[in-house]
């Protein structure tokens, strides 16, 4: 019988939703406020029945807060392709790339192709010459020689799928295997082999007595099957919905974040506990196997029983049973014997019912091991309810007040018309509020969203019924009169910062330290840090579930080593909590400036730089003055379009006629570049000094980094050399004397954008060490123009030989790239000292921050 919905006899609980508990409450604040001049609170009071009307209407505001969030979100031409552009489902957000052994597995068995996999160390040692301070590939003997084993780096063996048999085959099944690897290697790490599992057989005899009713035949078929299950288990995958009724070895069932824990699969999901089950045997354990057979419908007892390797008549304990290391186990079918009885008399089934009913348990298998299974939670999509749709409570007055579609009686004089009209212009003022309110609430998701150019966070809307208030609203056009006035620019951008940190703090991120050093040091402002944000926001499923994965250099295409988005998952997460636009691998010594630049002559033979869009084409910069020879215009354009890059280069100015406009500065307040544009407002002026920024920011930049894995710089023939290493105790510039194992460099430009900030400098190291794994230890050095420009020759021609696409002899690539890595040194700004008189104003000379002397760029 279907269950009959009804009405409560109770109140809510809510008091947003309890009408009478609203006018309660008001009737109580009116009494504390007005109790001087009102004591009449009689139900035939004009201002107690405006109360009662304006207490129903809120419940009405408070139902509409109650919808599901999915309904407050849904708009009129909602669909899953809108939802998901909004909301990011769980397949995207909670999925990392591998990091644990089981996460590679899990990646690697998902191939088409393999079974199982499997990773192991891969022993590597290196001999450390404590007097000569250098690294041998060999033990001298020498005195003062120690072992350096490093770490790090991992042998690969797969289990392919039972059609895999040719070795064209099983070259595809490999090369698919290391691109896998590469695509998802982890940061500091490396696969140094592939190979493919071998296998030791076993032969299983045994006496069984089965119970008089037993199929002999599907009795041995189930032993011969479950027995080899055991020897070489298998690994599972799941759809969602079995996962989700899958229980865990202590009874409780899966949570959504425990199911996607791990790389994103496309054949479903699979359990950790059978994952662990199905690593490679070390030894096989008759009690286990006399377990399985016991536990095997018609059998009922086991009257002897041995498991031998093939070729061998006994083993020094059967009980315990050892494989070969990197073997898998495999039963032997044919050569195992198996004698039944039934009430102590032999019995025997027919070999090819045998083998019927063990080809349709393994054909079972095969199905669903290769099954693929499409899964993800699928977003909600909501019921669009019309949640900004708002009806005048006015017209639930009684018809004495004259306030409804009915109006007054013809007979109403000309006074008392005035007076409804006097009464209905003050309830609008109530009117409005709630309209207001529901508008507001009709746009949740706009206010939750990440799109930088949101140009509201104050909603608004008239009144619904327009005829009915034409006469008393002041403006014709109230929408257009409202949204003049409803926002200003500056409190749009403080709550889109205040929504977009509450976006970030559900992601357990933080944004407030730089957010305070680009507006206290840097002279950032708001709609800057917005734009930053929404960037974060975006790209979060890629800068948190990729943050520890190195970059691919398997991939040899030229745009996939230089002018490439091909970095490591790291440096993107660094560049997005740096505001960095450009994460790319690319010259961070000199930008190409001349692509976009234009440089016009004049009659006199002077030269001016004008620099455009590279899409509308439109002038963004235009020189201050002109300049005798193009080398000087374009220096000066390289140096505008550098300090255009931060927000102190803008001198924001204001012309005779009260017009906007800005100019590009130096740090000594010369004029460097102007906008020759005007604006009518100071928040539009901010608002195109934004859009420049974002746009120069983004493709004139040389603010970036290159992170150097020390890991892929091993030797990998005996005349390539090795990294240098430190045997002093006290050395504090080098490693250890293992320069390999967990090592990465990290390379800055000095004198790039804001990085020439020492405040911003301490800040970007200080994320820098935040963000990296715990078990990698960081170099991080910031370096010259001069020094970048040679490193970058080297780093480039590098990347191309670990792409395989490298010319000339790779010994003296690796020698020349390591010996330049190796020169970097740490650059600051430079300074002297001044007088106790100086004044606080000038640049203090502090240790380990700036370079005593008048050389630029010292190196230190």
């Amino acid at each position: 019988m279907l269950n009959q919905l009804s009405i409560s006899k109770q109140p809510p609980t809510e008091i947003g939703l309890h009408q009478g508990g609203l006018y309660a409450l008001g009737l109580k604040y009116v009494q504390e406020l007005s109790r001087r001049v009102w004591t009449d609170y009689n139900i035939h009071d004009p201002g107690i029945t405006i109360l009662e009307l304006l207490s129903y209407a809120l419940t009405d505001l408070g139902y509409r807060t109650t919808f599901p969030i999915q309904d407050l979100l849904a708009t009129e031409t909602d669909n899953a392709a809108n939802m998901a552009g909004q909301f990011f489902t769980a397949r995207q957000l909670l999925p990392n790339r591998p990091l644990t052994e089981a996460d590679y597995r899990k990646l690697l068995i998902d191939l088409p192709g393999v079974k199982n996999a499997w990773l192991k160390p891969h022993a590597l040692q290196y001999f450390a010459d404590t007097v000569t301070g250098t690294l041998l590939a060999a033990d001298s003997g020498e005195p003062g020689v120690r072992p350096v084993p490093i770490h790090g780096l991992y042998d690969v063996l797969i289990d392919a799928m039972d059609d895999v048999n040719t070795q064209a085959e099983r070259d595809a099944v490999t090369e698919q295997v290391r691109a896998t690897l590469l695509a998802n290697r982890g940061l500091a790490e490396d696969f140094v082999s592939i190979g493919f599992v071998g296998s030791q057989t076993f032969l299983l005899c045994a006496e069984l007595e089965l119970t008089p009713d037993a199929d002999v035949a599907r009795v041995q078929a189930d032993i011969l099957f479950q027995v080899q299950q055991y020897l070489a288990p298998p690994v599972y995958n799941y759809t969602l919905a079995e996962m989700l009724a899958k229980k865990k070895a202590d009874g409780s069932h899966y949570r959504a974040d425990e199911i996607f824990e791990g790389p994103a699969l496309d054949c479903g999901f699979i359990a950790d506990d059978e994952l662990a089950s199905a690593r490679l045997r070390q030894e096989i354990r008759l009690s286990d196997v006399i377990s399985i057979i016991m536990d095997i419908a018609g059998v009922v007892a086991v009257r002897d029983i041995v498991i031998n390797p093939a070729g061998a008549s006994s083993v020094p304990n059967k009980w315990s049973v050892p494989v070969m290391a990197d073997r898998k186990a495999l039963l032997d079918i044919e050569q195992s014997r198996l004698v039944f009885y039934k009430r102590h008399m032999p019995v025997t089934a027919a070999s090819a019912r045998v083998a019927e009913q063990l080809a349709a348990l393994q054909a079972a298998e095969r199905a669903r091991l290769e099954t693929p299974v499409a899964y993800d939670f699928p977003i909600p999509l909501g019921r669009f309810r019309q949640p900004a749709q708002y009806r005048s409570f006015q017209r639930d007055f009684p018809a004495v007040y004259g306030l409804g579609d009915e109006g007054l009686d013809s007979d109403a004089g000309a006074e008392r018309q005035v007076q409804a009209k006097q009464l209905k212009a003050y309830l609008l003022f109530f009117d409005q509020l709630m309209a207001d309110y529901l508008a507001q609430l009709a746009h949740a998701r706009d206010l939750l969203s990440t799109e930088p150019t949101l140009l509201r966070s104050y909603f608004y809307q008239a009144v619904g019924e327009a005829g009915a208030f034409a006469d008393i609203y002041a403006d014709a056009d109230m929408v257009a009169m409202i949204e003049s006035e409803v926002e200003d620019p500056s409190v749009l951008v403080e709550r889109r910062n205040r929504f977009l940190d509450h976006l970030i703090s559900r992601f357990a991120e933080r944004f407030h330290e730089y957010a305070a050093i680009m507006s206290s040091n840097l002279g950032s402002t708001a709609e800057t840090l917005v734009a930053d944000k929404c960037a974060f926001l975006r790209e979060y499923p890629v800068i948190s579930g990729e943050r520890a994965l190195a970059y691919n250099y398997g991939l040899d295409t030229p745009t996939d080593i230089w002018n490439s988005d091909n970095v490591a998952g790291l440096e993107k997460r660094i560049a997005r909590l740096l505001g960095i636009r450009n994460y790319s691998r690319r010259n961070l010594s000199e930008v190409a400036y001349d692509i976009y630049a234009e440089l016009d002559t004049t009659p006199d033979n002077e030269f001016r730089f004008r620099v455009r869009h590279r899409i509308t084409g439109k002038i963004i910069l235009s020189g201050s003055t002109k300049y005798l020879t193009p080398d000087a215009a374009r220096a000066e354009m390289q140096r505008a379009i550098e300090f255009a890059q931060t927000p102190a280069g803008y001198e924001r100015k204001l012309s005779v006629d009260n017009k906007h406009y800005f100019n590009i500065i130096d740090d000594t307040g010369e004029v460097l570049a102007r906008r020759i544009e005007y604006f009518d407002t100071e928040a539009a002026m901010n608002t195109a000094i934004d859009e420049l920024l974002l746009y120069l920011q983004t493709h004139y930049s040389e603010e970036g980094m290159y992170l150097i894995e020390s890991i892929l710089l091993r030797p990998q023939a005996a005349d390539e050399p090795f990294l240098p290493i430190c045997v002093d105790p006290n050395c504090a510039d080098c490693s250890d004397d293992d320069p390999y194992s967990w090592r990465l460099h990290v390379i800055l430009p000095a004198h790039a954008g804001r990085f020439a900030n020492m405040d911003f400098r301490r800040f970007a190291e200080e994320v820098i060490r935040q963000e990296m794994p715990a078990h990698v230890l960081a170099k991080i050095c910031w370096v010259s123009r001069d020094d970048m420009a040679a490193f970058e020759t080297r780093y480039k021609a590098w990347l191309e030989w670990q792409a395989g696409v490298g010319t000339g002899d790779r010994q003296v690539v690796l020698q020349d790239f390591i010996a330049e890595l190796y020169q970097l040194k740490n650059v600051y700004p430079s300074t002297r000292l001044h007088e106790c008189g100086d004044g606080d104003e000038q640049i203090k000379f502090i240790l380990g921050r700036t370079a005593l002397g008048t050389i630029p760029d010292s190196e230190v």
